[in-house]
């Protein structure tokens, strides 16, 4: 008899055990769900009671920190990507998106060291070097910083980002012919997003291609009628064509935004 209800509970332990298990896959599984439908709280619910049950799951902390980051949580978004790096440390994609959450922390040489990490574990993952030559920026690492880009734009050779911010650093370091090229190929990939042209125009400008410029930042200002940036160039280029009526015009919109200029209240007047 007693041997009987050892067999039992020994059944009952065994089934408890596989539920458990099944449980925490199924809340893992319904977090995913959630996550393709950008319910990034209600996911995050689902992961906690995935690892509720099984605490030992890197890819369950990999998706929850996922979801934290969507939701601009970084710092928790980190924890638990260090918590899966912890329990798998050979997954480069974790490194990867705790050097974005550490990124967008403002932890720049954090953010370099994991995405190195990414790339020394998986050479062909653009996202990485692009990342990393946001980070090479930052640090005011130009040269390295061009070189990451390349090597992005060689992997991905379609990603406007890359283009734009390559066009950035060029222009930071005097290289306005190439500055010029890679924001007109942003602005080819994605027109909606207006840095491709002001870049290209404060390019133009530096090349004295002023009435191109203007052209560009025109096109800024209608996309973004408050872009400050944008107005000051285009004025400072109607000046230097002697176009008075037009760089007073620009002139009053900046002081409708709030900017003054004490030599154009003198000019304008």
């Amino acid at each position: 008899m007693i041997k009987k209800s050892l067999i039992i509970f020994l059944a009952l332990f065994c089934h408890f055990i596989f539920s458990q298990s099944k449980t925490a896959t199924y809340y893992a599984e319904k977090g995913r769900e959630l996550v393709k439908q950008k319910q990034y709280a209600e996911a995050i619910k689902n992961y906690d009671k995935a690892i509720s049950i099984n605490p030992n799951s890197s890819v369950v902390f990999h998706h929850r920190g996922a979801s934290k980051a969507n939701l601009k949580d970084y710092r928790g978004a980190i924890a638990d990507y260090s918590t899966s790096i912890k329990l798998n440390p050979n997954d480069f994609e974790v490194f990867y998106n705790r050097g974005v959450a550490e990124y967008y922390s403002k932890d720049i040489q954090n953010a370099w060291n994991d995405f190195s990490k990414s790339i020394e574990m998986n050479a062909d993952f653009a996202q990485s070097y692009l990342f990393r030559g946001y980070c090479n920026s930052d640090l005011k690492k130009y040269e390295e910083a061009l070189r990451d880009f390349d090597k992005a734009l060689t992997l991905d050779p379609n990603n406007a980002d890359g283009y734009i911010n390559r066009a950035i650093v060029n222009i930071t370091v005097g290289n306005n012919i190439e500055a010029m090229e890679d924001a007109d190929k942003s602005v080819i990939l994605n027109p909606q997003d207006i840095r491709g042209y002001n870049i290209r125009g404060q390019a133009k400008a530096l090349l004295k291609k002023y009435k191109d410029a203007i052209d560009d930042f025109t096109i800024v200002i209608n996309k973004d009628p408050k872009h400050i940036q944008a107005i000051s160039n285009r004025m400072s280029l109607e000046l230097e064509l002697h176009d008075t009526e037009a760089a007073c015009k620009d002139y009053l919109r900046m002081k409708k935004l709030g900017e003054k200029n004490t030599y154009m209240e003198t000019y304008c007047n």
